[in-house]
């Protein structure tokens, strides 16, 4: 995942800053103390707020209260109606807002700030085009390539104003920093809501207005994100007696460059590139429909000049709305690299009591003029040389003594892009040669995707040694002298491992073997070689150990093979993985994923497997035509095991009276699943002989409520899709249940109560509907 921007203290300089292991003005002994606490409390904490949330995975999310949930819209039935009576409108834009989005989030603190004394100039062009109430233009856009720090020069902004007095409170309306290591924070998913959650508490007025929103319609959170705009916010405002008294708020956006899913989590490599310029492009225009409106609002965007976002904003409708800043244009940016440097070096002196602790250090000025005015240079080369166990002069030393490409000549002339490249080079030579193989291996694991249920890199890094056959500790010990370029070590075992990145350069340059030589990571093969371990650890699963728990390895297993979605470029290791998944007993695997046990940590676990229109075809649907026919021959058994097992594992979770007791919330998630998996099997001809089918028809004591949650989602579904083949099956399964009594139809909450209702009501302006309903009833009676 690329990392990027992680957080700083209050003298930190801007998306880098000094050392962690030296932040201790922000991050005191009784903060560091608090978050260990909650390092150690959070495994078993979990399964207790669970309980109390709302979920959803690709269907369901599960909402925790530090918001680090992944999201996927997606369907998710029978909850939000019930409980958002339950809650007020502000806990319920909470329970769905990205919190770690917010300048003010746990995730990102402390937040980064620009350095003292730096970017004054243009903090304050910023801060006064948006006091200036004149002003034409109400959206800024302030853009600079990589390492500029427009993190930390938002983080500022936004603090500075803030402090001032301006009569009255919240001045800066809502921010939102998109990052795109945070499964939350790098889709728009949760961008309205969350720009909504933060209006509401800003401007009080707002608030009430807000709530009624949400009580109206409480499937907001469901709808288009244009639709919530306008619902959640748009007429919220317009609804206000006096708006033209309002004061105007500012609405900060950092790193739309960084957005780079869909709302839908499209994950397909051939889409990808161009599905991030769409949602960029997407972001962007909702901006400038909130803009549409003439609210007291104003709108800073900043992020990378990437060619579409400077044409989007460039074309007629934000023309003469848009406000443009080159970051790079502005300020003196060698003056504030200087003055960073000289306080780090200074400190670190002090600290290790040189003599001179404030006179300039003699390759300081060579730093300078390498960092070529940016600040993620200068903070890398600072974190290197913080290293307790070195010589921090030496250590400046070989860094600056060192031409870049070594070429004396290109020192002073090459780009900043290929100094930084070199840069990062000369810490990975820097690393012990014995390790750097496995520090390459671990790498590439952190790169390869969401390592999902684990609260801290160090324990998913355990986990990953125990999957790839390691020593216990080797993935820490291995990544431990990248501390310039990683959040290792110092103390910080609560950064998860989708987090460790610095910044978005140093996994752009891992990922280039043009750029990092020996050192770049195959972010194919590496996947290729987790899903084959990851397959190893589920052979263990089988129908006999459901109730009895897995280790941590066999949980790691299951909640992450599905993610591994991947074609294997060697046709030798695509029928390697195929034979591996014949030989599981995928349907205890699927009913295992499920289990109460591992509840919190199945939320990605399954999803995929549901996210196509053949979803049993999962892991095949890369076959083809110029394939051998072994490959070919392969690829069809896999399509017909799973399938098979899909139908075993839906039939025994609906009949069978020996599983372990699932949550509501499991429950919701089998259900949305078994809907979705119901579109295939209404694809076959015989489909009313389907053994899912007959289950439902039949359901045992203990899949009473699973069953009730599947009818709710077929017709939910049926609302909003309008096809026939719902109708048809939700017929098929009444007309059975009538013909033989069964008394789930005689309870309070039949299931079929509101079907039965749209079909009267359909009835008045067509009774084919109901015709259809009566024939099959009363031909199952028959």
């Amino acid at each position: 995942m690329l990392g990027a921007k992680r957080q700083l203290s209050q003298g930190s300089v801007d998306a880098v800053g000094p050392p962690l292991q030296r932040r201790r003005s922000s991050l005191t002994q009784a903060g560091i103390d608090r978050r260990e606490e909650d390092h150690d409390q959070n495994y078993d904490g979990h399964y207790g707020r669970m309980q109390g949330n709302n979920t959803v995975d690709q269907y369901t999310v599960y909402y925790q209260q530090s918001s680090n949930a992944p999201i996927f819209n997606g369907d998710n039935y029978g909850s939000i109606q019930n409980n958002i009576f339950n809650l007020n409108g502000l806990q319920f834009l909470y329970q769905h807002a990205a919190m770690g989005a917010m300048h003010e989030s746990d995730e990102r603190y402390p937040p980064p700030l620009c350095h003292p004394g730096t970017r004054d100039v243009v903090v304050g062009r910023i801060i006064g085009w948006h006091l200036n109430k004149d002003g034409q233009r109400k959206i800024m856009w302030v853009h600079a390539p990589a390492g500029y720090g427009k993190t930390a020069v938002a983080g500022t902004v936004k603090e500075r104003l803030d402090a001032m007095q301006l009569g009255f409170d919240g001045p800066v309306g809502a921010t939102f920093f998109f990052w795109r290591s945070s499964p939350e924070r790098n889709s728009p998913a949760r961008f309205i809501i969350t720009l909504a959650y933060q209006l509401a508490q800003t401007i009080p007025e707002l608030c009430s207005a807000i709530q009624v929103a949400i009580k109206s319609k409480p499937g907001v959170v469901k709808m288009a994100l244009e639709h919530q705009l306008t619902e959640l916010i748009v007429k919220p405002f317009k609804s206000l007696p006096h708006l033209e008294t309002v004061p105007c708020r500012l609405i900060i956006v950092d790193g739309i460059d960084e957005c780079i899913n869909s709302d839908r989590e499209s994950r397909m490599e051939k889409a990808y590139a161009e599905d991030q310029e769409i949602v960029q492009i997407r972001v962007l225009d909702l901006i400038h429909r909130l803009h549409s409106h003439h609210l007291p609002l104003s709108f800073l965007i900043l992020s990378r000049p990437e060619a579409w976002i400077k044409r989007h904003l460039e074309s007629r409708p934000f023309r003469d709305v848009v406000e443009p800043l080159d970051l790079y244009m502005v300020g003196d940016h060698m003056n504030d690299v200087k003055r960073f440097v000289r306080a780090e070096l200074s400190r670190m002196a002090e600290s290790l009591s040189f003599e001179g602790a404030d006179e300039e250090w003699p390759e300081e000025q060579a730093l300078v003029r390498r960092s070529e005015g940016h600040m993620v240079y200068a903070a890398t080369v600072i974190r290197h040389i913080d290293d307790p166990y070195g010589d921090p002069r030496q250590l400046l030393k070989n860094i600056v003594n060192n031409p870049p490409a070594d070429s004396p000549e290109l020192s002073h002339s090459m780009p900043f892009s290929d100094s930084l490249h070199e840069l990062y080079r000369q810490i990975m030579y820097s690393c012990p040669q014995r390790n750097r193989t496995l520090m390459v291996e671990v790498l590439g694991e952190i790169m390869s995707g969401p390592l999902c249920g684990y609260t801290g890199h160090e324990n998913a890094l355990g986990i990953l040694d125990r999957v790839s056959g390691r020593s216990p500790g080797c993935g820490i010990k291995a990544l431990r002298p990248l501390h310039a370029v990683l959040w290792v070590g110092k103390g910080t075992p609560w950064i998860e491992i989708q987090e460790l990145f610095i910044h978005s350069s140093f996994q752009e340059f891992l990922e280039s073997p043009d750029l990092s030589f020996e050192f770049a990571v195959d972010a194919s093969k590496v996947r290729e070689r987790l899903l084959s371990n990851i397959l190893d650890c589920m052979t263990s699963i089988t129908m006999d150990t459901i109730g009895s728990g897995l280790d941590a390895v066999g949980v790691f297993a299951l909640n992450n093979w599905c993610w591994y979605r991947t074609s294997p470029k060697c046709e030798t290791m695509y029928l390697h993985l195929m034979k591996k998944i014949l030989a599981l007993d995928f349907t205890a695997c699927i009913i295992q994923s499920y289990d109460s046990r591992n509840r919190i940590l199945f939320r990605l676990a399954l999803s995929p497997l549901f996210d196509s229109s053949k979803p049993s075809r999962f892991f095949v649907e890369s076959k083809r035509s110029y394939q051998c026919e072994e490959t070919l021959s392969m690829a069809h058994k896999v399509t017909s095991h799973v399938q098979s097992c899909l139908d075993s594992a839906f039939t025994i979770l609906l009949q069978e009276t020996t599983l372990p007791a699932f949550s509501e919330q499991v429950t919701e998630c089998m259900a949305s699943h078994c809907a979705s998996y119901l579109g295939e099997v209404a694809t076959e001809a015989n489909w009313r002989e389907h053994k899912v089918i007959q289950a439902l028809t039949t359901p045992g004591p203990n899949g009473v409520d699973l069953f009730k949650m599947i009818i709710e989602c077929l017709y939910e579904q049926s609302k909003k899709l309008e096809v026939q083949w719902i109708r048809d099956m939700l017929e098929h399964i009444h007309a059975v249940m009538v013909c033989e009594k069964n008394p789930i139809l005689d309870s309070e909450d039949n299931p079929f109560r509101s079907f039965l209702y749209k079909a009267e009501t359909d009835s008045e302006t067509d009774s084919g509907t109901l015709k259809s309903l009566t024939s099959s009833v009363d031909s199952g009676k028959e």
